[in-house]
């Protein structure tokens, strides 16, 4: 009786040890865009939001200013958190930040915050399925 349970015993565990290595195909990817946030107005704080979203074809066309199509001007807001729950109700979520920099420009110096996110995609998904209804433009 010993050894008929140690045989089936050792037949339960390699069913479970062979169930645990076969592994499913992924059906999905992981995505990654940039958004780097620049202060615009030296006093309120307010930002605008330049997206890179890694699918253009050549480095002029691979970032673009977030803008608002109805009004067709670039989006202002209030800080880089404002950016970070728009870019979070189109499902986007924080990954990792970049060294914040300072960069001296006509105005001054401008804070600049360049942030990482990711998105969950299906494998067989097309740029416009990453960019979704983010209105950004290379201008």
């Amino acid at each position: 009786m010993r050894k008929i349970l140690n045989v089936i015993m050792c037949l339960f565990a390699t069913v479970i040890i062979a169930k645990a290595q076969v592994q499913d195909s992924p059906t999905t990817m992981k995505v990654y865009c940039e958004v780097m946030c620049v202060q615009y107005n030296l006093f309120k704080g307010d930002v605008n939001a330049v997206v890179d979203f890694g699918i253009a074809d050549k480095a002029k066309n691979a970032d673009g200013w977030i803008y608002d199509s109805e009004t067709n001007k670039k989006m202002s807001f209030a800080s880089p958190m404002s950016v970070f729950s728009y870019m979070a109700k189109r499902g986007w979520e924080y990954k990792d930040a970049i060294i914040i920099t300072e960069i001296n420009g006509m105005k001054g110096k401008q804070n600049v915050w360049h942030f990482i996110l990711t998105k969950e995609m299906p494998l067989d998904c097309t740029p416009e399925d990453i960019v979704g209804n983010i209105d950004y433009r290379n201008k």
